[in-house]
């Protein structure tokens, strides 16, 4: 329970440290990984087991392209809350034109924000030579990757590291604190945070399907050829057999939880009637075990799910994120209509065919995003990160869409993806069924920063009545 107990509030930390670094970023303060330097050096000396790690900044002051390093082990770090491509070409750049692979055979690239799902190595690869590898994939980490490094050291190493973990966040806190009191001139920017209104109860009951007879009937009656890994697989399974289709839901410990009632609902169909409780979301959410509040944050997503399902946004179960498909099959085309400073139309879905065989289907391409739902204060938020999504049939992800993805980001800027977000958060908002979800987004957060008039950034939007056929949203 110890081990479960550590694990949980390191992936809460780690969340609320990403959730600040983001913030920070957005209002302009991309120095915060230097108040960070000093922080993650007990850290990685754990996870990477490199008792003689330093800050380099401390011979020479902003060691130019490198932040930490152990010259005995001859691995260095670099810090950075940047996670485009161009800075990690402007490291790699530094560390080759300087030499510095003559003192460490591996540079890793610590991202303090979420980094991209992928790098194109081909771009780095240019910057090479065969006196030194850069592999992106492997060197290029973020703090969601240091968590799962954690996760194979021993218990007292990882209490260790959560205590560092928690001094971080504390001066993570105090950075920002500090920095807003500095600001002279505040403007508004708008965040990537989206306030939600939480549904006023949680239904819990405890589950009474036999797993080995859902999984024979599932082979009989539903053509099911896998095997079920964990409980979730078998208690959907089990809903499907009973022509119960929907997932807003969550299984934990034999009991499955939910926002809707379960005694009006098909979920009825796998639970014991007489164990069925009704919560209070205040339950979960404000309790000191971390377990009741990842079930929250769980049944948010779940319900989310759900809420996408009819207007035809779907979940990537495996990687967690929502992707627009077709309202109808055969489409080749999804627009959406949208409201930010002006009526727009995004395009959020297209058949993409093969140059030189028009007929032939190259990709689809889906406007997709990941929500993170996080608290803060008081108050709960969904944190959406836009992306795209390269499928080879509308919902299995291509055997191209690294290289794909990589193509599009250098073709986007700032812009372009903060009316990603906003446009995201506006289709979450404008729900087609208000009266009957259960929860509800609201709006954008915006916050005070220096120098950051929206007005006077370039807007990728195109109104409605003025967009060219064919041209990208």
């Amino acid at each position: 329970m110890r081990q479960l107990e550590i694990e949980n509030q390191l992936r809460d930390l780690v969340s609320r440290i990403i959730v600040q670094v983001e913030l920070a970023t957005a209002q302009g303060r991309t120095d915060i990984n230097l108040a960070l330097e000093d922080a993650f050096i007990p850290i990685l000396k754990s996870v990477y087991n490199l008792p003689h790690l330093v800050n380099l900044n401390r011979k020479h002051k902003n060691f130019p392209g490198i932040d930490l390093g152990d010259d005995h082990d001859r691995v260095a770090f670099q810090l950075t809350s940047t996670t485009t491509l161009d800075k990690v070409k402007f490291t790699v750049r530094q560390f080759m034109e300087r030499s510095y692979f003559n003192s460490f055979d591996e540079l890793f690239i610590l991202m303090l924000a979420r980094k991209q799902s992928s790098y194109s190595q081909a771009s780095v690869n240019e910057l090479l030579t065969d006196q030194f590898a850069f592999n992106c994939k492997k060197h290029i980490i973020d703090l969601t990757d240091l968590l799962g490094l954690v996760a194979g050291l021993r218990l007292a190493a990882q209490e260790r590291v959560l205590d560092e973990f928690r001094r971080i966040l504390g001066e993570v806190d105090a950075y920002v604190s500090f920095s807003s009191e500095s600001i002279a001139a505040p403007t508004a920017i708008t965040t990537n945070l989206q306030q939600i209104h939480l549904p006023e109860a949680v239904y819990v009951a405890e589950l009474t399907i036999d797993d080995k007879a859902v999984i024979a009937q599932a082979k009989a009656q539903l053509g099911y050829r896998g095997k079920a890994r964990g409980r979730r697989p078998i208690v959907k399974m089990a809903l499907l057999l009973n022509d119960v289709h929907t997932d807003a839901w969550v299984q934990h410990d034999n009991k499955i939880f939910s926002f809707h009632d379960i005694e009006r609902s098909g979920l009825v169909s796998v639970v014991d009637e007489g164990s069925i409780e009704r919560l209070e979301v205040s339950d979960l959410a404000d309790s000191t075990e971390l377990d009741n509040v990842n079930i929250l944050k769980q049944l948010l997503s779940a319900e989310t799910r759900e809420q996408l399902k009819r207007r035809h946004v779907r979940m990537q179960t495996k990687l967690g994120f929502f992707f627009f498909g077709p309202t109808v099959d055969g489409q080749l085309e999804r627009k959406e209509t949208w409201i930010g400073k002006k009526s727009a139309i995004r395009r959020v879905y297209e058949v993409k065919h093969q140059r030189k065989g028009p007929t032939k289907v190259a990709h689809h391409q889906h406007l997709s995003f990941d929500l993170t739902f996080t608290r803060l204060g008081d108050e709960w938020y969904a944190q959406i990160v836009p992306s795209w999504y390269y499928s080879y049939d509308g919902y299995r992800q291509s055997n191209w869409h690294d290289d794909l993805l990589s193509q599009q980001k250098r073709l986007e800027h700032n812009s372009s993806v903060r009316n990603m977000v906003r446009f995201v958060a506006y289709f979450l908002s404008t729900s087609d069924d208000a009266e009957s979800d259960l929860l509800h987004f609201q709006s954008l957060v915006e916050f005070n920063a220096l120098d950051a008039d929206e007005e006077d950034v370039a807007d990728a939007e195109a109104p409605a009545n003025d967009m060219a056929e064919g041209a990208a949203a």
